[in-house]
């Protein structure tokens, strides 16, 4: 039995002056005057059964229904008519909120009230009392609240009757959390004389009961006065503080007090939050007088940050920046007047900018270019905006420094805005490459304090062509001096779709692309890959640290971001790691090098069209292998649902209806351990059946991770425990802890209700599906590690590849033999259960002899036929036919049928599948093909400005190999226009995203970004048609005005008006530096030109020696090619090594060093520093 301390004012009228006291006066508004409905005048009845218009969660069940009872109870599943306060604990679903429970009679005096509201008044009234008794609450807000008031009651057998209570419960909720406050004003009396109390005073006897009970014989709360005499001194106690009051949380298994105490654990509102900076922080627990003064320190930084005393029961603090992810142990320190200090520890979880749900939002940001205007809108009601009405806009931009650090440079884009606004137009401007928006309160009420502010989505700016050019350039020459990443060091990717979707153990859903989260809002949905419907990446980062990013178009298949916008190697893991800020340093030195070396700077030739294959981004990708899935080993599933079908690893189906609590799955050598819990079926009725579902399935990997439990729970569907807390997605879909990672989601299937929560060991390979629907849990399990093949044991077999010997059995064994080899075999002992139980009950509640000596209804003992509703619901689905007939529920036959088809979808998976290699890229040109999977067929294409050298026909994948195998290569196209200087004059658009463009427009569709030829690709024929030069292009800039799409992205006038402007372009000839004939017979053009001009015999000697040093020069550099015509799959890796690194040594390893764990801003002209990457920064010549 739980107690609280009470605190006991002696003079209750000294307590209705004091601050925050509540005397009848503050009870919530009552009576006929505000609607109420009065309970007919009876002794020991009660109101009739009143249906509410929400169901109200209470001891972890859902009510939509309940009973004022006359006798100073509320009831849930039945009348309460007994006078005398029975001792708590009680049985018989006697499930009730006893706020005085002693034997109230209204014939004497008195009269007892009730209503449901939804005023706005109430409700804000509700919200606040919350707020304020609950602070890790403090986003909390009322829907839906219930007043009872016992106004001036007399007892059963009072003589004179003077003797009166007044006392008023009030129930809240949201619908998913609620909570009760007791409001007594006088209380005169505490016993009827039926209970021996005495007729004049109303003491003695069987005094009256204040507390909770659930209404299963074991869980209940009481206030310790109880059933004493001293309960009448209620008016005069609390557990927050205040005579009078009292408030609890009731919507869980245990009952919660409000208010603080001197001793307790920290509660933080919300628990979790961003890694920038500027989160509101509720901290409550421990008890702040007005004079303290409070400090907090997080584990990952040494300075600690003042905090602001907000009541009696919180403080509110800032967050400052961090550069890691992960739950982070927190220290409250509060320092007394009198010099004592208390500290108090909690914990809180940073969470990647990846999943980070951004109150900041940007409008249309496919393509934000430097220069130009874009509308933002905010959350005008966040906690951050609090306290003034005006606000500033903020731009961080990241920029690599001197000394190696990324920093966050701060500048001002407007100021004092007006915050009820929720949308503004800013004027873009930066000179970085990668930034982010910030949206702070204009009134910020502690300098020493961190900024409080929201964020948008950390993006890519778009600058010039030429600084797109120069990032390129310069990262270019930065990879030549890292180690090398290879494919061979990591899992290859998924072959298809369907795959990744399954591959949890081995994959997770990219935070940036995906169809299931919802991390990202649609707009912002693969907005750097928009040619995926979905992507995974690596759980954990592999060698070195690095990553594989495995992308899928709109047919399942595997993109090559050669010719799509799709994945490939990274050298950082956006998860983090040493040298490595969680997804900063990812965005910097991956996606950034992408973009501006295939997409943001446009390559086409003059007068040319076709295939944008160029230098750069061929560069790029002999740094970023693009995805394969050659040698990708699917993962093997298992699964158990319904009155449970178990399915094992192996692929062995057999049914085990047992009760009790079992090893699913274990292995001795990983030390890896998975349980589940199966309990008796209810009908309709409540009365038990002869069949069993899943209710909780618990796993870890013993020392080396967290425990994770997920349970079955009538109010959220399903609960997430983590080392036994329950954890809080309503604001976050994906969290991770020490070394497992979950994912809480809307139920994939499709279905209305139920929910997806997915358990992934990153390191070691296994992962854990738990599809929750109101009466179930079913279960797959996927392993993507064969290192655990053979080594396992439990319900889903040994994984040895024999689904014969799965069950230790004779392949012809009954399921009563079954039955009792597993009852018996797989049981877990209380010694070794990893459940955390429910309040009030042990592990002998679930494994009892009447457990152990359950007999279920066994599929072959069924022979009534099949009826047609049955056949309806269930089709031919012998496992939803059979749970529908045991159980009688719907719900358990339909949802059996679906996760039969999940997990029939997973085995499909699980199919190996031929791939051929990705054939190389050569120089202009590169064989593209829609995958790489058996019967492919890849065409070779050639880029703008190449054309086909001689015959090259199509080449299939057959049998893992690409038959009839030919090399191709494209020859570059020259051109000899004369040099000229075009005048270009045109009318520029205030505004304006995109100024018009100085290239001439291509006569046929081309994509503005270089790697997006998807759209080109309609048909061989239509390629091949536009790789001779364009005519129109060759000579003068198209009259028609171009399409956004084809333009460059220079800044437009700075001036809003619109005026004439006049741009100067020079077209001049190519140089084809890449044939020494052609260059040389180049030279020689030009010689003869210059020598008929008579500018002299000296020049021609000149130009000619110039000639003889180039060409050496380019004869050295051919040496390191090499000969790739033996070898299809050859990509001359190492010649661009040496390209890129000339005049410098490669280095073996990583060159940079760890920096301190942490960031600095100083604002105006101040930084903010990411450490951690300090030598992995561009050279000096790059931007």
């Amino acid at each position: 039995m739980r107690q609280i301390e009470m605190k006991l004012i002696i003079f209750a009228l000294i307590f209705c002056f004091l601050p925050h006291s509540f005397c009848i006066n503050q009870f919530y508004p009552h009576g006929h005057s505000n609607r109420d409905t009065a309970v007919d005048k009876n002794d020991d009845g009660s109101s009739p059964e009143i249906p509410i218009s929400t169901l109200f969660p209470f001891f972890d069940h859902q009510h939509d229904h309940l009973i004022v009872n006359t006798n100073g109870v509320i009831s849930f599943l039945g009348t309460l008519s007994t006078y005398t306060p029975n001792s708590f604990p009680l049985a018989h679903d006697r499930r009730l909120v006893a706020i005085f429970w002693a034997d109230v009679d209204t014939r004497k005096g008195g009269t007892v009230w009730y209503r449901e509201s939804t005023n706005q008044a109430i409700l804000h009234r509700a919200t606040e009392e919350v707020r304020t008794y609950f602070p890790q609450f403090n986003r909390f807000q009322a829907t839906w609240v219930f007043i009872a008031t016992w106004d001036n009651v007399a007892f059963f057998g009072c003589s004179s009757c003077t003797k009166r209570n007044t006392f008023q419960e009030i129930l809240i909720t949201n619908g998913q959390h609620s909570f009760t406050v007791f409001n007594y004003g006088q209380i005169k009396w505490t016993t009827g004389t039926a209970s021996g109390g005495n007729a004049e005073t109303g003491l003695g006897g069987t005094p009256a009961q204040v507390g909770f009970n659930a209404g299963d014989g074991r869980v209940f709360y009481v206030v310790n006065a109880s059933r004493t005499h001293d309960i009448i001194g209620v008016n005069h106690m609390s557990n927050i503080g205040i005579p009078g009051k009292f408030a609890f949380r009731i919507d869980a298994a245990e009952i919660d007090n409000g208010g603080c105490n001197t001793w307790g654990t920290l509660t933080i509102s919300p628990r979790y939050g961003p890694m920038l900076e500027g989160q509101y922080l509720v901290i409550g627990g421990p008890c702040m007088n007005p004079d303290v003064i409070i400090q907090i320190q997080y584990s990952s930084i040494v300075t600690s940050f003042p905090c602001r005393r907000d009541s009696d029961f919180s403080a509110v603090c800032i967050t400052p920046m961090f550069n890691l992810t992960g739950d982070i142990t927190i220290t409250l320190t509060i320092k007394e007047v009198n010099g004592n200090t208390r500290d108090h520890t909690g914990h809180y979880t940073i969470v990647n900018p990846a999943i980070t749900n951004n109150p900041v939002r940007r409008h249309e940001p496919e393509k934000w270019i430097n220069g130009q205007q874009y509308g933002i809108s905010w959350d005008p009601q966040a906690f951050e905006l609090r306290g003034s009405e005006r606000i500033h806009i903020h731009l961080y931009t990241l920029k690599e420094h001197t000394n190696k650090q990324l920093i966050w440079e701060k500048s001002v884009l407007h100021d004092n805005i007006e915050k009820s606004l929720r949308t503004f137009t800013i004027t873009l401007h930066s000179d970085g490459y990668m930034a982010v928006l910030r949206v702070t309160s204009a009134l910020q009420t502690d300098l020493d304090m961190p900024t409080r502010g929201i964020w948008s989505d950390i993006f890519a700016i778009v600058p010039s062509q030429e600084q797109s050019k120069q990032f390129c350039s310069s990262w270019l020459r930065n990879e030549a001096r890292l180690p090398r990443l290879s494919s061979g060091d990591i899992s290859p990717c998924p072959c298809t779709l369907q795959q990744a979707l399954v591959d949890t153990a081995r994959y997770q859903p990219d935070p940036d692309c995906n169809r299931i989260t919802n991390t990202r809002k649609q707009d912002l949905n693969c907005l750097y890959r928009a040619d995926a419907q979905h992507c995974v990446r690596l759980s954990a980062p592999g060698r070195l640290g690095i990553d594989n990013v495995c992308c899928y178009d709109k047919d399942g298949n595997l993109i090559d971001s050669r010719v799509k916008k799709g994945g490939t190697l990274q050298r950082y893991h956006y998860l983090g790691g040493v040298g490595n800020v969680p997804y900063v340093t990812n965005f910097y030195y991956d996606v950034l090098p992408s973009l501006h070396c295939c997409r943001y700077f446009d390559t086409r030739l003059n007068g040319f069209s076709g295939i944008p294959v160029f230098s750069e981004c061929q560069d790029y990708l002999e740094f970023r292998d693009v995805s394969s899935c050659v040698n990708y080993i699917p993962p093997q599933p298992a699964g158990a649902h319904g009155d449970p079908h178990i399915k094992t690893l192996d692929g062995k189906s057999y049914d085990f209806n047992g009760l009790g609590e079992f090893q699913f799955m274990i292995s001795k050598t990983a030390s890896f351990e998975s349980q589940i819990r199966f309990e008796q079926v209810t009908d309709s009725t409540g009365n038990n059946v002869y069949a069993s579902v899943c209710t909780s399935f618990v796993s870890q990997v013993t020392h080396s991770t967290d425990k994770v439990e997920v349970r079955l729970n009538s109010i959220r569907m399903a609960d997430v425990l983590v080392n036994g807390i329950i954890q809080d997605f309503s604001d976050v879909s994906w969290l991770r802890y020490r070394g497992v990672s979950v994912l809480s989601l809307p139920n994939l299937s499709g279905t209305s209700t139920g929910r997806d929560i997915i358990v992934m060991f990153d390191t070691l390979g296994v992962s854990f599906r738990i599809l929750a629907s109101q009466k179930m849990l079913n279960v797959i399990t996927v392993i993507g590690n064969n290192n655990l093949k053979g080594t396992l044991s439990g319900l889903v077999g040994n994984f040895d590849g024999d689904p014969a010997n799965d069950l230790r059995l004779p392949s012809d064994a009954t399921e009563e033999a079954i039955f009792h080899v597993i009852n018996e075999s797989w049981r877990i002992t209380n010694r070794n259960s990893l459940f955390t139980y429910p309040n009030g009950k042990t592990y002998s509640d679930y494994n009892s002899e009447r457990q152990v000596d359950f007999r279920p209804v066994f599929s072959s003992s069924v022979t009534s036929p099949v009826t047609t509703e049955a056949r309806e619901l269930c089709g031919s689905n012998t496992d939803c036919l059979f749970d529908l007939h045991v159980t009688g529920s719907r719900d358990i036959a339909q949802s059996s049928r679906q996760f039969t088809y999940q997990l029939q979808q997973a085995a499909d998976a699980a199919r190996q599948v031929q791939s051929c290699l990705v054939l190389p890229s050569k120089d202009g040109g590169v064989w593209y093909t829609n995958n790489t999977l058996e019967n492919a067929t890849a065409n070779f294409l050639c880029g703008m400005g190449y054309r086909i050298s001689g015959s090259c026909p199509p080449t299939t994948c057959k049998n893992g190999t690409w038959s009839n195998f030919r090399h191709c290569s494209c020859i570059k196209i020259l051109t000899s226009p004369p040099t000229s200087t075009r005048r270009t004059t045109f009318t520029s658009i205030p505004q304006s995203r995109t100024p018009p463009s100085l290239t001439p427009a291509p006569t046929s569709q081309s994509t503005r970004f270089p790697m997006s030829i998807g759209h080109q690709m309609t048909s061989i024929a239509t390629q091949i048609s536009t790789l001779e030069p364009s005519s129109a292009g060759q000579t003068a800039v198209s009259s028609t005005p171009q399409s956004q799409e084809h333009q460059p992205r220079t800044p437009p006038p700075t001036s809003q008006s619109t005026r004439t402007v006049t741009y100067v372009a020079h077209q001049t000839t190519p140089v084809p530096t890449k044939d020494n004939y052609n260059f040389l017979k180049f030279i020689s053009n030009k010689a003869h030109v210059w020598f008929i001009n008579e500018v002299g015999l000296v020049f021609i000697i000149f130009i000619t020696f110039i000639g003889s040093f180039v060409t050496c020069k380019i004869r050295s550099r051919e040496k390191y090619v090499g000969n790739d015509s033996e070898n299809p799959h050859s990509s001359g890796r190492s010649s661009r090594y040496q390209k890129y690194n000339r005049g410098s040594q490669m280095n073996s390893g990583r060159t940079h060093t760890d920096a301190s764990a942490e960031l600095s801003e100083v604002s105006e002209g101040s930084k903010q520093s990411l450490p951690g990457c300090d030598n992995y920064g561009y050279s000096e010549s790059g931007p």
